[in-house]
C-alpha cells in the first residue's frame, strides 16, 4: 500500500518544487499549514511522522488544483494497484447497513479470492441482471419490464461488474453511463427511468455522468469490494465522468447517500413512496477525509 508520505513526495517532484517552496504554497493556501516548516515536511515525506487526516486532504487537494486532476499521479505510480490501497472493511463501515446486502458470515472469507470483474467477461451477467431486476422492483416504482431493464443495463458505456469468490457470484454493481442532459433530466424526475433509450447514453470513451441504478451482495465484504472498484474506476476514469448520482427510498439509502457525500437535489412521489435523488460532482465524492483515510493510512484500516 502506498504511503501518504511516499505519494506527497512523489506530488512535489512532479510540480517540480523544493520541500521550502512547497512548504511557502501550503502556508499560503490554508491557515493551518501557518507553523509548517521545511523540517516538517521532511518528517512528511520520509515517513517519520504524517500530518492529520484534515491536513492530508488539504495537501491532496491543492494538488489536486495544481495538476487539475483528483489524486494526480495515483494511476502512474510502480506496482500500485488503485483497489488493494483501499480499506476493504472501512469501506464496509462507510457504506453501511443495507437491505441490498445480505446478511452472509464473512469471517472464513479469503478476501484475496474475492474479485471484481466486468459483468460481461465473467460469464455471469445474467445472474446479475435477473437479481438487479428484483433489486429495482423491490425499492422503486418505474414501470420498468424486464425486457427494457437488460437493454439498459447492457449498454456498452456502463460501468457494470460482479463480485466472484470461488468462481460463484457474490454481488454486482450497476450504474448507466447517461449524456449530461438525460442525467439532469433523470435527477429532477422530468425524465423516467422506463423512458430512457439508446440516445440517452454515451460510450465508455465518451463524457458523461453516471446514474446508479442497483448493487446487491451476499455479505459485507463482497460489496466492499464492488464499491472500491466503483471508485477506483472513478479515478482512473475521471476526466470522462462529471457526477454520479442515484435514486433513494429508504432512510438506510439516504444514509448510503451521505457517507458518498452527495446532496439531495429533488423530490418527488412514486406510488406510495417518496423518491429523492442524490448527485456529486466526482471531486466531491473522491476528496474527502474518509476516503484520504482509507487510501493512505493503511494502520487505521479494521482488521
Amino acid at each position: 500500500m502506498i504511503k501518504f508520505g511516499e505519494y506527497l513526495r512523489v506530488c512535489r517532484e512532479r510540480k517540480g518544487v523544493t520541500q521550502s517552496e512547497l512548504v511557502e504554497e501550503l502556508v499560503a493556501e490554508d491557515a493551518s499549514f501557518s507553523s509548517l516548516d521545511s523540517t516538517t515536511l521532511s518528517r512528511w515525506e520520509r515517513g517519520v511522522s504524517k500530518p492529520a487526516i484534515s491536513k492530508q486532504t488539504l495537501i491532496i487537494r491543492y494538488f489536486s488544483r495544481s495538476f487539475n486532476r483528483i489524486y494526480p499521479f495515483i494511476g502512474e505510480m510502480e506496482s500500485l494497484d488503485i483497489e488493494a490501497n483501499f480499506c476493504a472493511m472501512g469501506f464496509s463501515k462507510f457504506v453501511g447497513r443495507h437491505r441490498m446486502v445480505a446478511d452472509f458470515p464473512v469471517n472464513q472469507m479469503d478476501i484475496k479470492q474475492l474479485q471484481v470483474q466486468d459483468a460481461v467477461s465473467s460469464g455471469m451477467h445474467m445472474t446479475a441482471l435477473r437479481k438487479n431486476y428484483l433489486v429495482i422492483e423491490g425499492l422503486y416504482e418505474f414501470g420498468l419490464d424486464e425486457d427494457l431493464h437488460h437493454r439498459l443495463a447492457m449498454q456498452p458505456g456502463n460501468y457494470f461488474t460482479v463480485c466472484q469468490y470461488q468462481e460463484e457470484y457474490f454481488g454486482h454493481f450497476l450504474a448507466l453511463k447517461l449524456n449530461s442532459e438525460s442525467f439532469q433530466r433523470v435527477m429532477n424526475f422530468s425524465l423516467e427511468i422506463s423512458q430512457l433509450d439508446e440516445q440517452d447514453f454515451v460510450g465508455k470513451d465518451e463524457a458523461g455522468e453516471y446514474f446508479i441504478v442497483g448493487f446487491f451482495s451476499i455479505g459485507d465484504l463482497p460489496i466492499s469490494m464492488l464499491w472500491i472498484g466503483f471508485y477506483a474506476h472513478l479515478i482512473r476514469e475521471q476526466m470522462k465522468v462529471g457526477k454520479v448520482g442515484g435514486l433513494v427510498t429508504t432512510k438506510e439509502g439516504e444514509a448510503i447517500a451521505r457517507n458518498l457525500n452527495t446532496e439531495m437535489l429533488a423530490n418527488t412521489r412514486y406510488g406510495d413512496k417518496c423518491m429523492k435523488s442524490y448527485y456529486a460532482d466526482i471531486g466531491q465524492m473522491l476528496l474527502t477525509d474518509t476516503i484520504v483515510k482509507m487510501v493512505f493510512n493503511p494502520e487505521s484500516c479494521p482488521r
